[in-house]
């Protein structure tokens, strides 16, 4: 018997719909999410926008607040740097582990999401490159085959997109074009250090210019952002497969 075909529900399209409006800032942090106007604005009932808000609420995007219903979490500093903190740690393992096992169609999977991307920012369209750029670090995070490590990295990613800032801007984008070649030619080679290197180049790359907007929105002066070092991240690797005289070959970590 044929399966039945896969058809969004309700609260799917109502968490993707309030997902991507408090991403681009349409829904600002801080908003009270009202049940009725919003299931007037989606045209549906509110059963699947409460369960949709349930949803984000569980990714911490959305706060429950007692009495008050539920409201877009603030953007803070400290929010920021713990967000950030977890991605390094995560999505340093699940390209680590994805170098081992990288496959050529792996690969032809991150490099069709990057074209995608590039044409959609060609076109304007920030929610498709948005989505584009998600499947293409999906696409080598899964060649890690740890799909608990998958599920643990969806939250910190959600949040994340919440800061993720300017980076459609040209001279952005050509840093970020570079750096997210070079991740996928590190692990099309087998190379796991230096898919770590570019990795965290990329996602520290990305929390500064998050930290420098949060500041500039305060009034306040530029502050450092304190991540792992790269001896940090790669610390708690296992090398054993690239031999016993692979950790002495490797370059100054700290």
């Amino acid at each position: 018997m044929l399966p039945k075909a896969q058809v969004d529900s309700a609260s799917d399209i109502a968490a993707r719909e309030l997902f991507d409006a408090i991403v681009d800032g349409r829904i600002p942090p801080g908003s009270p999410l009202r049940l009725k106007e919003l299931s007037e604005q989606l045209g549906m009932s509110m059963m699947p926008v409460r369960e949709a808000i349930r949803r984000l609420a569980a990714l911490d995007l959305v706060e429950m607040e007692p009495r008050k219903g539920a409201r877009v979490r603030e953007r803070t500093l400290a929010d920021l740097e713990d967000t950030y903190f977890s991605r390094l740690h995560l999505e340093t393992i699940a390209v680590w582990e994805a170098a081992q096992n990288f496959t050529a169609d792996d690969g032809a999977r991150a490099a069709t999401a990057l074209a995608e991307m590039d044409a959609a920012i060609a076109a304007d369209d920030p929610v498709t490159a948005r989505d584009a750029h998600e499947r293409f670090h999906f696409a080598i995070y899964e060649a890690s085959r740890r799909d608990w490590l998958m599920r643990s990295l969806i939250p910190a990613w959600r949040n994340s997109e919440r800061y993720r800032v300017e980076w459609m801007r040209m001279d952005v984008k050509v840093r970020r074009d570079h750096e997210h070649a070079s991740v996928l030619a590190a692990l099309l080679c087998g190379d796991g250090p230096d898919a770590v290197r570019w990795l965290r180049q990329h996602l520290n790359a990305s929390v500064t210019l998050a930290a420098d907007k949060l500041a500039a929105e305060g009034g306040q002066a530029p502050s450092d952002v304190a991540m792992p070092t790269l001896g940090d991240l790669m610390s708690g690797l296992n090398f054993a497969h690239l031999g016993p005289d692979a950790v002495a070959q490797l370059p100054d970590l700290s």
